[in-house]
């Protein structure tokens, strides 16, 4: 009678143990085949700065920018590129991306290129230059504080002015906060090169509707240049 009563219980347990074995064995079988078919063809992670990643982006970009054959829009949209690979790429692609600088510059100076490619070229720049000393220099060499007290001079009311060249505008004052940041000698540069001509067309881009920008980067500029705000009245509204 006891072993009838213990019979159940100890089949239960042989079961048991038989399904775990076999379970254990098509564990070992699916791992064997998945490292054999499976993980050697895997490729390896890609690393969140990976220099060899952003070193041919930057690469290949920089031939799109550098290519006359391709449209104006490409070649901008190629330098807002490169600055983002700058920006999230550390020390060696920002030194990278120092190379097409002056192609940069020299796409703003064209007479062909409009208000939407001169903003991905500026946004570009931007990020090249970002708390970049180095690259700041090189754009100062290759004349760009020049280009862009230039583009701060251009008559938005003119008839044929370009439909975004206030937007433009927006984004010249900000690269020129980012050029001004810890580089006194740039600070210098524009406020000798600008005179009262850049007070005057800060002064009245202050008192524009700066809506989507963190601050009112003419106002910014107005400060870091040294210049008087006179009759600059403006309520920014927590945008500091």
């Amino acid at each position: 009678v006891e072993m009838r009563i213990r019979w159940p219980f100890q089949l239960l347990h042989w079961n048991s143990q038989q399904s775990m074995m076999i379970m254990g064995n098509v564990f070992t079988i699916l791992r064997s085949w998945y490292y054999t078919h499976i993980k050697e063809t895997e490729e390896p992670p890609l690393k969140l700065i990976d220099p060899i990643f952003h070193h041919h982006k930057i690469k290949t970009y920089g031939n799109y920018l550098r290519n006359t054959e391709q449209p104006m829009e490409e070649r901008a949209r190629a330098a807002l590129y490169i600055g983002l690979l700058a920006y999230t790429g550390g020390v060696r692609a920002a030194g990278l991306a120092s190379e097409y600088i002056k192609d940069m510059t020299d796409i703003l100076l064209m007479p062909e290129t409009n208000g939407k490619e001169s903003i991905d070229v500026l946004k570009g720049l931007c990020s090249v230059c970002y708390i970049n000393y180095t690259n700041q220099d090189v754009a100062k060499d290759h004349h760009l504080a020049e280009v862009l007290i230039a583009y701060l001079d251009e008559d938005e009311n003119s008839p044929d002015a370009d439909p975004d060249i206030i937007l433009v505008k927006f984004w010249v004052c900000y690269l020129m906060t980012v050029l001004c940041c810890n580089n006194v000698p740039f600070i210098k540069l524009l406020h000798e090169m600008g005179g009262q001509m850049l007070e005057n067309k800060l002064e009245t881009l202050c008192y524009l509707e700066w809506l989507g920008w963190p601050r009112n980067y003419a106002e910014l500029m107005v400060s870091l240049l040294g210049y008087k705000k006179t009759n600059i009245q403006l309520d920014l509204g927590g945008k500091d």
